[in-house]
């Protein structure tokens, strides 16, 4: 079935739409999960939880792309669910851009507004693979062995590309102002 199928269903609260994104995207949202928390049980959790969500939110909202949509929420979720994880334990194993930045980034979220579209047009200035690497390692949590056989590029290779894109990051968030 197509998404526009699929987002029916939920404005007709079928049942079925949640089978039907299961089938469609669940393997997809819970290695999502799972690259974040990194605990098979709490990414199932998360993807359940997501599931609920868009379950609440649509309708009234219906989503263009129906996966980013669906990502974006498990993100968010496992997200959550990692930092409560590691509360107590002060680890981190898993690198988000959003910790590394968020001492160098100055500002409430009102000064920040348009930070997003800054990170896109930041994003669209990259290379087609450097910004597929910079989207697996800050957005999916890859590690840089994952995205080493996922790509075939050497890990220092990838390293170094992370190392420049976050550089080149720097010094547009330094000339926008955002930077302390």
């Amino acid at each position: 079935m197509t998404d526009e199928g699929i987002i029916n269903l939920f404005f007709a609260r079928d049942e079925q739409a949640l089978t039907l994104l299961d089938e469609s995207y669940g393997g997809k949202l819970r290695k999502l999960s799972l690259g974040i928390t990194g605990d098979k049980r709490d990414a199932e959790e998360c993807v359940n939880d997501a599931y609920l969500a868009a379950w609440d939110q649509i309708p009234p909202q219906r989503p263009l792309r129906l996966f980013a949509y669906l990502c974006e929420i498990t993100r968010r979720i496992s997200l959550t669910r990692y930092k409560y994880n590691r509360a107590e334990k002060r680890s981190a194993p898993t690198v988000s851009i959003d910790s590394e930045l968020e001492d160098t980034v100055a500002g409430t979220v009102d000064d920040v507004s348009d930070l997003g579209s800054l990170l896109s047009g930041f994003l669209a200035g990259l290379d087609r693979q450097t910004r597929y690497i910079f989207m697996r390692r800050y957005y999916y949590a890859d590690d840089v062995a994952a995205i080493s056989s996922l790509t075939g590029v050497s890990r220092g290779a990838i390293s170094a590309r992370l190392m420049r894109a976050r550089k080149k990051l720097r010094e547009i968030l330094e000339k926008e102002g955002y930077m302390k």
